[in-house]
């Protein structure tokens, strides 16, 4: 799990405009400018219905952005699909790392 520090709050969310960087079957990465560099990930019911695999969806993803160094201080909101709750994890962090990739 992300420190409290990197991760965005409700606060952040209100009044923002999230651009669409990055999309793919597993996940889809939205940028938004801020400050500091933050990350938030966002599942909802819809895409899944039990909140475990929400939670699981959750801990996988910032397991991967603990590992991720970017030199932008933009803040970066993660949309997972439901494809990424079965995916492997390496998948997953790859897929995760090619993404942040093309920012440059």
């Amino acid at each position: 799990m992300l420190p409290k520090a990197k991760r965005l709050t409700k606060e952040d969310f209100n009044g923002t405009r999230p651009k669409v960087f990055f999309r793919h079957e597993l996940l889809d990465i939205a940028q938004i400018p801020h400050i500091s560099q933050k990350f938030a990930c966002v599942v909802s019911k819809k895409t899944c219905k039990r909140a475990v695999d929400r939670n699981i969806i959750k801990r996988r993803v910032y397991t991967v952005l603990q590992s991720i160094i970017i030199q932008q201080k933009n803040s970066f909101i993660l949309y997972p699909k439901r494809i990424s709750l079965t995916t492997p994890y390496s998948h997953l962090d790859k897929e995760i790392k090619k993404a942040f990739a093309t920012l440059h």
